[in-house]
Order: C-alpha cells, then structure tokens, then sequence
C-alpha cells in the first residue's frame, strides 16, 4: 500500500510528527505555532529528566538530541525557529500572516526572531534556569540583563501596536511568550512594562495558551 494511503484507497493528509517536552520553552512554542495556525500534528512527548532525549532510538531522529524535533515524512527538522518558519510555511494557509510572505515583514518577523534568541531567551533562560534547577537565589546581574531585553520589547511596543510587529500576531510573539513565560514560575512581575505586560497577558488570553502552557503551570503547581 502506498505511504498516506488508507485501507479503502483514499490517500491521507500526512500528519507531521512534532516531538515536545512540557517545560521546555521552545517544544511550547513549535506547538503553539501549530495551533496558531490550524496545522494538526502528531505529538509525542519526550520526558527530558528522564533522559528519554538521550535514547538511540532518539537520537536516530535528532543527533542533537533536543526538544522541539519535527518530523514531516522523511525529513526531519529540529531547533523552534525553523521549525515554526517551516511549518507556517508549507501548511500556514490563511494564517500565513504567523510568518508574512511579504519580504519587508518577513524581514521584520527574522530580525526580532534574532534578539528573541540572543537577548530575550538568552537572558531569561540564565536568570531562571539556576533558581529553578539548583535552587540557587536570583542572581542581580542576570535580571539586570533580562531587565534590558524587557525594556527594549516595552520601547518596541510603545506605539500601542497589539503585537511585536504590528497588529497582527506571529511566531515572534509566539517564540517569546513562551521564553518569558518562565519568569512566572518564581512570580516574577513585569510592572516596570506596562506595555509588555499588557501584551503578555493578550498572549494569555489566546484560547490554546492554557493547552499548550500546561506543563509550565504544572511544574509552577508545587513550587
């Protein structure tokens, strides 16, 4: 029988397979670029303190061995910016304005997808990662680096435009909500942004947020 072809002969849409880990920031977002966009996929978790990323049978589908992987047939694609550029891409449709077809936009959409991933995830990440996983306390020059990637998104918000780049969402909102999201699990506020926080709670409000943020709030439950 050929590949996509049910018992009855109809060939079958091909669902991709993404590969996820609750917690993680990134596997959080590739998902959410998936339900932003309609696009079914196939989700298979994989329990990073279990070690089960560092498994041969993993690790044949991502040498890397990390969360977010994609699988769409025979390729296979891994780290969440590609994998949200990818899949908006090929299956966005009429939710192609997550990743604009338009060069400038698209420009645009690259550019602060580059400071999500040297400035805002960067910094979150090393202000958070040690307070959550060696019980260290927070450290003042880590949040002072954190505190100047929030001001720089507050400054890019304070048009009082809805999203990072205008008023349509994309996988840049996406890709940082995520990032900053990790800040919640030690209660930290972002009053000092009040366009930011502004943001950051219509990015709360999506109706899938709550589906795919439910590892984040369950690792926050016994804290």
């Amino acid at each position: 029988m050929g590949n996509g072809a049910s018992s009855s002969g109809v060939k079958r849409k091909r669902v991709p397979t993404l590969y996820i880990y609750g917690l993680s920031a990134p596997a959080r977002a590739a998902w959410m670029t998936a339900k932003a966009a309609e696009i079914p996929v196939r989700l298979k978790y994989i329990d990073l303190f279990k070690g089960e990323h560092k498994t041969p049978e993993f690790a044949k589908i991502n040498p890397d061995m990390t969360v977010p992987t994609l699988v769409d047939g025979d390729f296979t694609l891994w780290e969440s910016r590609p994998i949200m550029q990818y899949m908006v891409s090929k299956w966005g449709g009429k939710h192609s304005y997550l990743y604009p077809t338009d060069l400038q936009k698209r420009a645009i959409c690259d550019r602060l997808m580059n400071f999500d991933l040297g400035s805002v995830y960067k910094t979150v990440t090393e202000f958070t990662y040690p307070q959550l996983f060696q019980g260290k306390p927070p450290d003042p020059d880590k949040e002072a680096a954190m505190k100047k990637a929030f001001e720089y998104l507050n400054r890019n918000l304070d048009g009082g435009q809805r999203y990072m780049t205008g008023d349509d969402l994309t996988i840049v909102d996406i890709s940082m909500a995520t990032n900053i999201s990790l800040t919640e699990i030690k209660g930290y506020m972002m009053d000092k942004w009040p366009d930011l926080a502004m943001w950051y709670r219509r990015m709360k409000a999506l109706p899938y947020w709550a589906e795919c943020n439910k590892g984040l709030y369950e690792w926050k439950t016994p804290q």
